[in-house]
Order: C-alpha cells, then sequence, then structure tokens
C-alpha cells in the first residue's frame, strides 16, 4: 500500500493539543522580503500521513530555486502507523533559514528513503508587503 501525504504546511508555529490535536498558528505559501538574503528565524511544517500500515522514517530538505543546492536538510522523523486508516502527523522546526534570492524554494519530502513529494515555498520581492517573523510569546 501506497503512503500518502496528506498535507504539508507551512506555518509560524504548531502547538499540539490534548487528544491528539494540533494548532497551527500563521500558515502562509509565500514570504515577502524587502531585500536579499532574508533570514527567517524560525517557521513549522507539519506533515501529515496515512494509508501506510507500519514504521517509516521521514526527512525533508530545503532546495534553492534552481534545485541545485540543499540549504537545509531535517533530522530523521520516526513514526509507526498501525493501520490505513490511522494518520500520523510530524512537526518540523526550521530554525535560522536564508533565503538568497527570490524564487520558489523546494521542499523535497523523502518516506522510506524515496522521494515522494515536493512542496514550493515562494519568496518574493515586495517591500511593500515586506514581513518579519512572528515570535510567540
Amino acid at each position: 500500500m501506497e503512503p500518502v501525504l496528506r498535507n504539508l504546511l507551512f506555518c509560524d508555529s504548531v502547538v499540539p493539543l490534548p487528544h491528539g490535536r494540533l494548532v497551527a498558528y500563521g500558515i502562509f505559501t509565500d514570504l515577502h522580503a524587502a531585500a536579499f538574503p532574508l533570514c527567517w528565524p524560525r517557521f513549522s511544517l507539519l506533515l501529515s500521513w496515512t494509508n501506510a500500515p507500519g514504521f517509516h522514517i521521514q526527512m525533508v530538505k530545503m532546495l534553492n530555486p534552481q534545485r541545485s543546492l540543499i540549504l537545509h536538510q531535517s533530522p530523521e522523523s520516526y513514526f509507526t502507523l498501525g493501520d490505513d486508516t490511522e494518520c500520523a502527523h510530524v512537526i518540523l522546526d526550521i530554525h535560522q533559514a536564508v533565503f538568497t534570492e527570490p524564487g520558489s524554494y523546494h521542499f523535497s519530502v523523502a518516506l522510506d528513503g524515496r522521494t515522494v513529494a515536493e512542496y514550493p515555498l515562494h519568496v518574493r520581492l515586495d517591500p511593500k508587503r515586506a514581513e518579519t517573523a512572528w515570535q510567540p510569546a
């Protein structure tokens, strides 16, 4: 049975709650910079897996817009699903991400050593909409 990556969310922070619930703060698909390089102190990825009974190893790589350089590689994340109806949520925190130029940065998701998905994060030069990273209290 093929594992299914139900979602990958880019957000400022993910907080686990009781009973398996999660709160994702500040969900985004784009970042806006006043200038480059842009250093983003912290953001999170929330990945949800299903349809994959057994033990699994996940890894995520952040690639530059040309896909020629790995800018960040996550440590391995481990999870086990009991049957094909269970869902596993993996929270990945990324610190001090540096975006050197505008473009679509690609997040390559591997499960059990095989690349299964790729998600873009668009980083735009737009001084009028430039952001600063949200900092939890």
